[in-house]
């Protein structure tokens, strides 16, 4: 086999391939296809599979269901059913289902039971040790209260079925123990210990420690509490949380139960005598777990979750250890689109670009020092961001020509990005548009072509009515009105801008007036900026 180069999940024992009657011949590695096959590893034979259409039965005949929403529906049904006999609940988590699913062939479900002794500890911490380390389901009361009992499922029939269901309670009994005894023995040391064990836990090698992380998540923390405007005690309750957020990473649980992190943080944090807001957000910072996972209720929690995936964005980033492609091994991507989807719903306005650019002398005055060039591809980590907002409004069905527009032009706040979109898209099939946008972006095109910086303009140097119309209506524009109501301003700006073409040559031969009226182009063109790049807009 040192010859053969595949990668497959298991060995390759036997293949069967049949089409009607006839073997269908091919090979994998020195395995030749046939009709050969077995039936269930402990209760079945060896098969021989005359046609194509026997498989299925043939299979189910010797234990094996052959189809996995079969096997699925059947693992359901005799689950329920022990559920209603015992007059229980239970919260279906399909993950663990579709894993048991995938383990057996043939199967039985049955209920088991522990000592209710282990109910001491968090619901948490024994739903994670029976999922995790045996593949039980637990069940609750009818009040939702935890039972010192669980359901698994076997690969195989009913025969010594009291012997299994004895079997698995045994081997859990060492499951809990060791929970038990993590659970007391982390209550021994308190939470500032465990944060200060975090200077040997590395976040990365290329960055810093945990606890370093902890520190600059801490500065970036309290300068969005500051563009938020958040209370003395928010802002106090934020550099708590901020400087233990990970210290449940040194604690015996989390070292047994990962996937617990922020969980058991939470946990021991009400435990030790932190304060509720603190608490949650030690928790909530994790938040979303998945792409379209649940966001942090509180606003120190949200906050919490925004710096800490900031600070792992700009440090990755700053490194060159940017995501390409498919490859993201540091979640970043999905750490960016969590903070789109927290801005979203905390409907915050945040300059998470221009933050870069403070971090430096910020990270100074803290005294932190780090290894690397903190504001380095700060233009890819805005690429990066607009990549996710395009991710976004594609899950919220906005067309791809408003999305173009919205993310053309650079930005600091996302919230306003997304608030254009709305715009943009609630208006995208008003009557008239088509003829109002032709206006609009006849000017953007101009400015596009012939760019001022700071553009203004002279009064003095009019020539005609048009001139001074068009003025009138840009210094009277309200760049502090709702986006809607700005919206609303910039399309009445239609006939005011044929006016000007009809009366004037932006080109004038005299130097003075040409850049005059290139002003007034770009003047009126920045005021569309606010949604982006109108020149991208397909109005029908």
């Amino acid at each position: 086999m040192a010859e053969y180069k595949l990668d497959f999940i298991r060995p390759i024992h036997w293949l069967v391939s049949l089409l009607d009657d006839e073997i269908v011949p091919f090979k994998i590695l020195d395995v030749e296809a046939d009709r050969h096959t077995k039936g269930h590893r402990f209760l079945g034979h060896d098969l021989t599979i005359k046609t194509a259409t026997d498989y299925v039965q043939t299979l189910k005949d010797d234990f094996v269901i052959v189809d996995p929403a079969e096997r699925k529906a059947l693992i359901k049904d005799q689950i329920e059913a022990i559920v209603a006999e015992h007059n229980w609940t239970l919260d279906w988590d399909e993950e663990l289902l579709e894993e048991v699913n995938n383990l057996v062939e043939w199967p039985t479900a049955f209920a088991g039971k522990f000592d209710e002794k282990y109910l001491v500890l968090p619901e948490e911490v024994l739903i994670t040790s029976m999922k995790d380390n045996q593949r039980f389901f637990c069940v609750r009361d009818q009040a939702g209260k935890l039972q010192p009992a669980f359901i698994a499922v076997r690969n195989g029939n009913t025969d010594y079925l009291d012997n299994v269901i004895a079997g698995n309670e045994r081997v859990l009994v060492p499951r809990l123990e060791d929970a038990k005894f993590f659970y007391e023995e982390d209550q021994k040391v308190t939470v500032d210990e465990y944060a200060q064990r975090l200077t040997r836990v590395s976040f990365h090698d290329q960055i810093s420690s945990m606890a370093d992380k902890m520190k600059r998540t801490r500065v970036i923390a309290e300068l969005l509490a500051k563009e938020l405007n958040f209370t003395d005690q928010e802002v106090a309750d934020l550099q708590r949380a901020a400087d233990i957020y990970k210290f449940d990473l040194t604690t015996q649980m989390v070292g047994e139960f990962s996937e617990l992190q922020g969980v058991m943080g939470e946990i021991y944090a009400n435990l030790m005598g932190e304060n509720k807001v603190v608490a949650t957000a030690i928790r909530e910072h994790y938040m979303p777990i998945s792409a379209e996972g649940a966001l942090p209720a509180t606003k120190v929690g949200a906050l919490l979750a925004v710096a800490d995936k900031l600070d792992s964005i700009f440090s990755f980033f700053a490194v060159d250890l940017i995501p390409s492609g498919s490859n993201d091994p540091y979640a970043l991507r999905r750490q960016a689109y969590g903070i789109v989807r927290i801005l979203n719903d905390q409907q915050w306005h945040l300059p998470i670009f221009s933050v870069q650019a403070q971090l430096p002398a910020l990270f100074a005055a803290a005294g932190l020092t780090p290894k690397y060039e903190v504001a380095k591809n700060a233009d890819q980590v805005q690429s990066f961001f607009m990549d996710r907002m395009k991710q976004f409004f594609s899950l919220a069905k906005i067309s791809h020509d408003v999305v173009d527009a919205v993310t053309a032009v650079p930005a600091t706040d996302l919230l306003s990005v997304m608030s254009a979109a709305k715009v943009l898209a609630a208006h995208h099939q008003d009557a008239g548009l088509k003829d109002q946008m032709e206006a609009l972006t006849r000017v953007i095109r101009l400015a596009k072509k012939q760019p001022i910086d700071n553009p203004t303009v002279d009064p003095t140097l009019f020539q005609n009515e048009a001139e001074q119309a068009l003025f009138d209506q840009v210094s009277h524009f309200d760049q502090t009105a709702a986006l809607d109501a700005q919206f609303a301003a910039l399309v009445n700006f239609k006939d005011v801008i044929n006016d000007y073409f009809e009366a004037n040559m932006i080109m004038d031969p005299d130097e003075q007036i040409k850049h005059n009226r290139l002003s007034q182009m770009n003047q009126l063109a920045n005021l569309t900026h606010v949604f982006g790049d109108l020149d991208q807009l397909i109005v029908k």
